[in-house]
Order: structure tokens, then sequence, then C-alpha cells
């Protein structure tokens, strides 16, 4: 009997194997060196570390380059400077609808990360006019149907057949 293995279930197991790679490195580097516990994920969002950061779009940067996460990114003008905002891989289809354009005031909440390319802001919430978006959930996780992607429920579409 063929089985078709569902798209869900081969990002999860891709995402799964991915992870496993990521940390058998550092587990074994560790065993090798006796040295104390190394932070598993130096980039994982860490909400105790949150800040919040206000300014205005300078640009929009729907690809952003090479070393740094994928998703939509904003180039946020603050007091500090400039700062890299990144939104998130679901953001980019509303954000002109939620106000996210160029010369807009944006607050973000969330944490500095460092990336190979540099340091980025990775937004948890932002607020832009009087509406405020959530782009992540506390653990740091993206968040789909919060930042206007629709959920997709099984068993819903309608089955042909002669």
């Amino acid at each position: 009997m063929n089985r078709i293995v569902s798209p869900r279930f081969l990002l999860s197991a891709t995402l799964l194997f991915s992870l496993s790679i990521a940390v058998t490195p550092g587990a074994r580097a560790q065993a090798q060196t006796g040295s104390s516990p190394a932070p598993v994920n130096p980039r994982a969002y860490d909400a105790s570390k949150e800040t919040v950061i206000s300014g205005t779009i300078t640009e929009i940067v729907s690809k952003p380059k090479p070393g740094l996460p994928l998703g939509m990114h904003v180039m946020v003008s603050t007091a500090q400077g400039q700062m890299d905002v990144q939104l998130g891989p679901y953001f980019g289809r509303i954000a002109r609808q939620k106000g996210v354009v160029a010369g807009a005031t944006i607050q973000a909440t969330g944490v500095v990360s460092h990336f190979d390319a540099g340091d980025v802001f990775v937004a948890r919430t932002v607020t832009v006019g009087n509406e405020t978006i959530p782009i992540r959930n506390r653990n740091g996780f993206p968040s789909r149907r919060e930042t206007g992607g629709t959920r997709v429920v099984r068993g819903t579409q309608p089955q042909g057949g002669l």
C-alpha cells in the first residue's frame, strides 16, 4: 500500500534532522574538552533579554544579505543609530496593509541576535500606528496566524471524484 507523506511531516523531519546536526558537534566538543556546558544555540530567543526600540523605518528589505535570517527586515533609524529589525518569514505579505512602509514610526519588542553578517534585532511584536502586531510567540517562534497567514484546516478541501 502506497502512503503519501504530508509536507508538514517532511518539514518536521527536516527540522529535527537539522537540529540534531547542529547540536551534535557542540556536545562532542564539550565531551572532548571536559569544559563547562556551553549554550546549545547562542541565537536562541531569550525573552528575559527583551528590549524595546523605536524609530523611523528608513528601508524595507525583503531579501536580506547572506548570513542573516530569512524573512522581511526593516532598517530603523533609532536614537542609538541604524538597526536591522527582522520581522520574520510570514510578515512580508501584509506589511504594507499594516502600515509598515518607509517613513513610518515603529516600536519593536525583541532581542538582538548575532549572525555571521552582523547583529539583527529579532522582533517579537511590532507597533505601527495604534496597532500592535505579534510576530513571534514568547519562545521566539514565528507566528503565522497573527501576521496574516491563513490557517489551513485539513479535511475541508472538496474531494473530487467521478
